[in-house]
């Protein structure tokens, strides 16, 4: 009867323990590779790209891989694109359709770990009714396309909420609108680190295993 009362009590605090859920934290991006931005009334190339290879951090539509930059440094956009860069230099990365692989840009990010996505914050500005600059048509994360905020000027942060993405890496594409120029700020990304989501146990199986743990324990008391 202890073996079974221990079996059970084992049970009711597997229940427990898989019914807590772990809170959220900013997921460590470890690289993003995509083609470099572009050039216009100012630069809005990815200088800040490490390790740069070959002078490419600084040409547009070159390829960059291995390192981070721009996209993940911790500096939210908070200036339009057409007031210049930022004090460091590095508000927003810009892609225009007229330039190379400057048309619907994808950008794989990298995870130290097998990582599970749950929110994605993209920082985009937004002119209204000029400067070529609109906010991305579509944001597609893994290939599933989200739409963000068409009508609201300026920069912002549009968060893609309710994802269950597992895994070392994901891919977020940003498609042009109908302006040729989008200009994307940071990136991140809120989740759980190195473990897959486990889901929580239904109130009717957890009370159901709770009842039997009470009635053993009644009927080993009434033995004694």
């Amino acid at each position: 009867m202890a073996k079974t009362l221990n079996v059970a009590f084992a049970s009711v605090m597997f229940l427990l323990t898989s019914a807590v859920v772990r809170a959220d934290v900013v997921l460590n991006v470890t690289s993003y590779s995509m083609y470099n931005g572009g050039r216009g009334g100012f630069i809005y190339q990815d200088t800040g790209y490490l390790p740069c290879v070959a002078n490419d951090c600084t040409t547009t539509g070159a390829f960059l891989s291995g390192g981070t930059g721009q996209l993940t440094n911790g500096n939210d956009p908070s200036s339009n694109w057409d007031a210049g860069q930022g004090p460091s230099g590095d508000y927003w990365i810009g892609w225009d359709t007229a330039e190379t692989n400057g048309t619907d840009p994808v950008v794989t990010f990298n995870f130290g770990a097998f990582d599970t996505i749950h929110s994605i914050t993209v920082w985009f500005d937004n002119t209204l009714g000029g400067g070529d600059v609109g906010a991305p048509g579509e944001i597609l994360v893994d290939g599933t396309p989200y739409v963000p905020p068409q009508d609201t000027s300026g920069p912002q942060g549009y968060t893609i909420s309710g994802l269950d993405i597992a895994g070392s890496s994901v891919d977020v594409q940003f498609d042009q609108g109908a302006d040729p120029w989008i200009m994307i700020g940071q990136v991140t990304f809120n989740g759980t680190v190195g473990v897959t989501a486990v889901p929580e146990p239904s109130p009717v199986l957890l009370l159901s295993v709770l009842t039997g743990f009470i009635l053993l324990i009644r009927k080993r008391a009434s033995s004694i």
